[in-house]
């Protein structure tokens, strides 16, 4: 049998925090950045709390370009989404089967 290393500590996962975790008793932030409208929603209020100079205009600058980075993201996953439905109908009538139908139509 192989023995188990028992030098190493005895560190939990509650044990071992992130440098990019709150400190203990801080609450940590969440925010819903999910779709695009949660990113512009975002976007919308880091921009007027720079222009009210309740932020840093460099952090307003560094966090606003996460953001972008993350809209592109999302929208392009969305893309992707709808690629794959539009091949996947194209498919089912090249095959002859009947083309899916939106809920809009009737």
């Amino acid at each position: 049998m192989a023995e188990r290393d028992t030098s190493r500590s005895h560190e939990t996962r509650a044990d071992a925090r992130d440098s990019t975790d709150p400190p203990v008793g801080e609450k940590r932030l969440r925010l819903p950045l999910k779709t695009i409208d949660d990113v512009k929603a975002e976007l919308a209020r880091l921009y007027r709390e720079g222009k009210a100079g309740r932020r840093a205009i460099g952090d307003v600058s560094r966090l606003a370009n996460v953001l972008g980075i993350l809209g592109r993201l999302i929208e392009s996953e969305d893309l992707a989404a709808r690629i794959e439905a539009l091949e996947d109908e194209a498919m089912r009538a090249a095959a002859g089967g009947p083309a899916a139908r939106g809920t809009d139509e009737g």
